[in-house]
Formats: C-alpha cells, structure tokens, sequence
C-alpha cells in the first residue's frame, strides 16, 4: 500500500484528493491547520490519518513532519496544497498582508517539500498546487500570483534536482472550483456571468476534478511526468483576452 500525505487536506481540493486516494487504496495522512477543524475531519474520516499543523512555520514543519516520520517511516508521494490567497489592490497590500501570503504560500510550501523528499526514495512523487493566476494577468492579484509563481519556478528546479534521485515533482493550476467560501451559488449571478464567459465549458471545477489529476501524477501512471504544471482550467487560459467583436 502506497503512503500519501497531503497538506490542507480537511477542506477543498485536498479534501477531495484524501477520498480520491482513499479509494484507489492507498494510505492517506493529511495535516490540517486548525485542531478543531482538523479533529471533526478525523472523526469523519477515521480510515485518514490526522495531524495538526501550521505550514507557515518553519518549527512547526519541522515537528509535524517528526511525527509523521515516527508513524509512517516513508512517504511515496507528498501533495504540497497549502495556501490562501489575499486580493487586493496593489496599494493597498500590507507588510502583514505580504508576511503571512509568503510565509505559507512560498516558505512554508519550500520547507514543506524539503522535509516531505527526506522521506522518499526513488519512484516517489512530488505534486504542488500552483494557480491558474500567475498564467495570466489578474487585478488584486498580484501578492497571491506572486507566490504561486515562485513556487511554479520551484517545480522546475526541483524535477531537476529530485529527479536524479528518481523523484518525479509536478503542479497542477486548478482554475474556477467550487469550494464552501467560493461556488457558483454563492457568486453574484452579474460576476458569475462574466466569470464563466471566459471559460470555454461554461463552469467551474469540481474539487474532484482537479483531484483526479492529482492523483493520476501522483501515480506510478505517471512515471515519465517531471517539471510539468497542467492546467485545470476548462480551457479558459487558452481563450482571448476580450471576447471577440
């Protein structure tokens, strides 16, 4: 049985990658931010192993991933998917703004990794959950594509690092996925309009769509996958950048 460990794994898109794996049979151990959140996640899901941990801190990395040394000895695959996203004018970003989007979004996403690869041998896979953000230009993004373009850039370094070890490290840039917080029910229906013109198949993702990708590189099916983002999008970075007149 291949071992797994995902990060913000209780909600979203990692949440739907824990139950995609669970049911191809692997193993699946997933660290989340919040104790309260994370102890009804393991309650739910008492086949997932559970653990507790703010990615944004260095120590904190470091003590979590000790702990899932001690119980899982190894790790085949690792699914980097942390993160939030602050989006605001440029102007208008703070210092504390900057701190807390880097420090989860970059640091904690680089020494994530870096503790995750210690425990992987050759055959291994590394995924990291960029954006289709930094693929385009996007107002109030700048903080939020920033560092998902720096941890993109990452994924090419590493597939060339890691890879002479037999590791495979790859991203994924979802597009438009429902979420609690973000949904096509909960978009103003004007917003919502514009949003899904720009998306050749009319909607947004569903987590598990994007899941599904994850767990195919992942994979042993993906064996000769290194250095590669896919897009998840619905097409929608290939479209024009004004409709057509």
């Amino acid at each position: 049985m291949k071992t797994v460990l995902i990060t913000g794994g209780t909600s979203g898109i990692g949440l739907a990658t824990a139950e995609t794996l669970v049911q191809a049979g692997w193993q699946v151990a997933v660290i989340g931010r919040y104790p309260e959140k994370t102890q009804a996640f393991a309650s739910a899901y008492p086949q997932i192993k559970t653990y507790v941990g703010d990615m944004s801190k260095v120590a904190e990395i470091n003590r979590v991933m000790a702990l899932i040394a001690a119980d899982l000895g190894h790790l085949d695959a690792f699914f980097a998917n942390a993160g939030l996203g602050t989006f605001k004018p440029f102007n208008d970003i703070s210092e504390a703004d900057f701190d807390r989007e880097v420090d989860l979004n970059y640091k904690g996403t680089f020494f994530a990794l870096q503790a995750a690869a210690r425990l992987m041998s050759a055959g291994s896979s590394l995924v990291i959950n960029t954006s289709w953000t930094y693929h385009r230009g996007l107002k109030t993004s700048s903080l939020y594509s920033s560092t998902k373009s720096a941890i993109a850039y990452l994924t090419k370094n590493l597939a060339l690092e890691l890879g002479e070890q037999g590791i495979r490290v790859n991203a994924v840039s979802p597009g438009y996925t429902n979420s609690t917080q973000f949904n096509e029910q909960n978009i103003a229906p004007e917003r919502l309009k514009h949003m899904l013109d720009r998306v050749p198949l009319g909607r947004f993702a569903n987590a598990t769509e994007i899941a599904n990708v994850v767990a195919f590189l992942l994979s042993d099916k993906a064996s000769y996958v290194n250095g590669q983002d896919i897009i998840i999008d619905g097409g929608m970075t290939v479209t024009h950048a004004e409709p057509e007149v």
